[in-house]
């Protein structure tokens, strides 16, 4: 199923198309909501390693700090998200960090799997600001696709 929605992706991006990689977020979702932030996590090490290796290493001790987050509480995952934010020099990476921290948040809410698959979706798309960077995106599906077969239930 995964497969189909990367290729219809492929086949379908345009500038214009928004939310191009929530049928992705969802899907891993569906699997647990930490496959979806997984490939966000993954996304932003794939980006900050091509255009801003300096950054990602300055934010590396808050990507690294997710795996703690089932100790933290709703509001000390939105601080994290506001400290990220407000740090020097913000850009893409830094950006996506922080909007990670803020959808985690939600875990703690009341929202349903869609509403948490646009968040991490809006991180992964900022991460893709050319679609036609089509390296870049497919190495994006293709860490989708990777993790999905690693973590879905066969059948």
């Amino acid at each position: 199923m995964m497969k189909e929605i990367i290729d219809d992706i492929k086949q379908n991006i345009t500038p214009s198309k928004i939310f191009w990689a929530y049928p992705i977020a969802l899907k891993l979702d569906e699997y647990g909501y930490s496959l979806a932030i997984q490939w966000a996590i993954e996304c932003i090490k794939i980006y900050g390693y091509e255009f801003n290796p300096d950054k990602l290493s300055q934010m590396s001790k808050y990507i690294q700090q997710i795996d703690e987050r089932d100790t933290l509480t709703a509001s000390q995952c939105v601080e994290i998200s506001r400290e990220i934010w407000y740090l020097p020099e913000r850009e893409d990476v830094q950006t996506a960090v922080a909007q990670l921290w803020g959808s985690i948040s939600f875990k703690y809410g009341d929202e349903e799997g869609e509403y948490r698959a646009r968040d991490i979706a809006s991180v992964v798309e900022l991460l893709l600001p050319d679609v036609f960077n089509r390296s870049l995106l497919d190495k994006y599906l293709n860490t989708a696709q990777r993790i999905y077969e690693e973590y879905s239930p066969r059948i």
